[in-house]
């Protein structure tokens, strides 16, 4: 398996629209907006793999790509997380009897195309496109940086909404992947101001210029997550597939 130069990656976007679980990561590297890793057998097999560390592998695949993966990424020492994501019966059966990985559900949204604005937040916030004067504020675990690398990086490409109250903030709906086509919505509620109706209003903001900007919005959770799903529906997603996730075991 080799890494594929930079350079080379917009040769690669065939096998990224070939990702049926989720094309805009793949795309989003391949395409050359967002930094991330590809690599290859040179005889069809490939992976990417985002900076945030969600990786992905289109069919056909062959068993000793996934043997490789499997040594040097699933159980390797890496520099980032690797969360394998696929929709792939034959990688979720090759990976199976594996007792050093765990496989969970993540649930992927198109949206319906229906905008309805939500009723404004409850209290005075204010709510902001995300600045170079205002990312610093930003708190939590899904957050631009986790996504792009670097706020600097996200500046320059990405998108997203702020909403702030007393000058501190309370929560932010940001482009946490952008390809061409697509561009993936990711929610941080600040624990104080949660309920009061900014994650489906900033949600709302987001679907509305990644319309405009003639993209798809796109969401996804982990199955269980259930006050993401609420959000996800009022901002007018409709469930699209069920992943699965494949990760080295913790603990």
């Amino acid at each position: 398996m080799d890494r594929v130069k930079t350079e080379e990656y917009s040769r690669y976007i065939r096998y990224a629209e070939a990702c049926t679980a989720n094309r805009v990561y793949p795309l989003s590297i391949a395409s050359g907006i967002r930094e991330g890793d590809i690599c290859t057998d040179g005889a069809g097999s490939v992976l990417f793999w985002h900076c945030c560390g969600f990786a992905y592998i289109p069919e056909p695949v062959s068993d000793r790509f996934l043997e490789e993966v499997y040594h040097q990424f699933l159980l390797g020492d890496t520099d980032r997380r690797f969360l394998l994501i696929t929709d792939s019966e034959h990688i979720r059966a090759y990976y199976a009897a594996c007792d050093k990985l765990q496989f969970s559900r993540r649930v992927e949204y198109t949206h319906s195309g229906i905008l309805k604005q939500p009723a404004d937040p409850d209290g005075h916030f204010s709510i902001e496109r995300i600045t170079a004067d205002n990312i610093g504020r930003i708190r939590g675990r899904i957050i631009p940086s986790v996504f792009w690398g670097c706020d600097h990086a996200f500046l320059e490409r990405g998108f997203g909404f702020i909403a702030r109250k007393d000058d501190g903030f309370a929560a932010l709906a940001f482009s946490a992947a952008v390809s061409p086509d697509e561009a993936d919505i990711g929610v941080e509620t600040c624990e104080d101001f949660r309920h009061n109706g900014l994650a489906s209003y900033l949600s709302f903001r987001m679907c509305e210029e990644i319309i405009r900007q003639g993209r798809r919005p796109v969401w996804a959770h982990g199955e269980t997550n259930e006050a993401s799903r609420r959000t996800a529906l009022r901002a007018g997603f409709v469930p699209d597939r069920v992943n699965t996730v494949i990760r080295r075991k913790t603990g």
